[in-house]
């Protein structure tokens, strides 16, 4: 008996918790947060169905893959995302420099190649990653460094640009010349945000008098950071996602991967929605209306869904909406303004005649209706008056 009642209690707590609100709101500080238990139980059921799904897919294919070793990510690891929608659109004007967003557990691997694109001269940065000072781990990882002159004259054609593309994993451009690399490269690097250049502070660890760099620029343009201080710009770039906030009411934003477990998922989407909601987001949590996780093929599993749908609580009204009557509303209304404006253009003449014909037509009318009764006669007089024609075109049948 003990143990029906606690099924039976169980049953109604799942009951209480899939009928409970998304919507988590506390007394103090931010009216809105996410509930941890809630994204934890989304990227749970998110992996879960991920891994069956490729699971599926190994099994009709009939082959698997020996080599990888199950403790490392696979090659075709899939992304995992956090879709963002809001109730009014949100705008952001830098978009070749998205906004950097620290994750606490990083995205990509460790044997990534990385392509730097740096500001004239190139043998400078190229020396300065050849250094000791700088991170041998992490030299390993930059595959290859490309000044502006040379980047226009080796990579002219469509061709050139899609095997660079799909040479490296991470691009990275110095942020002094972001613009120009970005009109070099064109909509194929540009077009998609998977290998979009990530921008690059690489004057890091160099001292910059400010008086100095007000009255000249050139001069300050050249600086070049020191081994650690770019190694640490690289580092911080590898272990962030970016987002570019496009001007709509949706936004994708790349929070993890299928290796990782829920409770990192669940770390990297608090991260990502904190930053996001406080640098982006006009009006804070009153502007968001859902927040979702999903993969590259898969539905979206809810996070967060907001109760209203409005900004503003002035936004709401007290009654019914009722349309403004407008000028041009009905058509006897636009017919009485035409007639008004026709009569300011006429003649006096000829506008006195149309009124003395719409007074004739008046009169007319009321006298219509007089004229009709007195035509009128009883239906006995009528009978009466039928009965004598019929008896004045009588003739006999046979003549006498």
């Amino acid at each position: 008996m003990a143990k029906s009642k606690a099924l039976v209690k169980s049953d109604s707590e799942e009951k209480k918790t899939a009928d409970a609100t998304l919507t988590t709101k506390v007394s103090h500080g931010t009216p809105y947060q996410l509930d941890p238990a809630q994204v934890e139980r989304a990227a749970t059921a998110l992996v879960s169905h991920m891994k069956q799904h490729v699971q599926i897919k190994e099994k009709k294919a009939g082959k698997k893959n020996l080599a990888v070793d199950e403790d490392e990510a696979e090659d075709n690891d899939e992304p995992i995302f956090l879709n963002v929608s809001t109730k009014q659109h949100v705008h952001d004007t830098s978009r070749l420099k998205p906004t950097k967003l620290p994750l606490p557990h990083p995205i990509l691997g460790n044997d990534v190649r990385i392509c730097v694109f740096v500001k004239d001269p190139q043998r400078t940065y190229k020396d300065l990653v050849a250094s000791n000072a700088f991170p041998e781990s992490l030299r390993a990882k930059v595959a290859r460094v490309i000044g502006v002159d040379k980047l226009k004259k080796k990579f002219k054609s469509f061709e050139q640009k899609r095997a660079l593309l799909a040479e490296y994993d991470v691009f990275m451009v110095d942020d002094r010349v972001i613009k120009i690399v970005a009109q070099h490269l064109g909509k194929i690097f540009y077009d998609s945000k998977a290998k979009r250049p990530i921008p690059l502070r690489l004057t890091a660890g160099a001292w910059i008098d400010k008086e100095k760099k007000k009255d000249d620029k050139k001069k300050t343009e050249n600086v070049v950071g020191t081994a650690k201080g770019v190694a640490k710009e690289i580092e911080a770039a590898l272990n962030s996602t970016y987002v570019s906030m496009s001007p709509s009411a949706n936004t994708s934003i790349k929070v993890g991967k299928l290796s990782m477990t829920p409770q990192q998922l669940k770390e990297n989407v608090e991260a990502v929605v904190s930053k996001l909601v406080e640098k982006h987001i006009e009006h804070g949590w009153r502007n968001i209306r859902g927040l979702h996780i999903k993969g590259p093929t898969t539905k979206a599993l809810p996070i967060w869904l907001a109760d209203e749908l409005w900004v503003d609580e002035n936004q709401v009204l007290d009654e019914p909406y009722r349309p403004a009557v407008t000028d041009g509303g009905k058509k006897a209304d636009k017919k009485r303004k035409w007639e008004e404006w026709e009569e300011e253009m006429l003649d006096d003449d000829v506008l006195a005649r149309r009124k003395e014909g719409r007074q004739s037509k008046k009169t007319k009318a009321k006298n219509e209706p007089e004229k009709k009764e007195s035509r009128s006669i009883s239906r006995e007089k009528r009978n009466k008056l039928k009965r004598d024609a019929l008896r004045s075109v009588q003739t006999p049948l046979i003549a006498g």
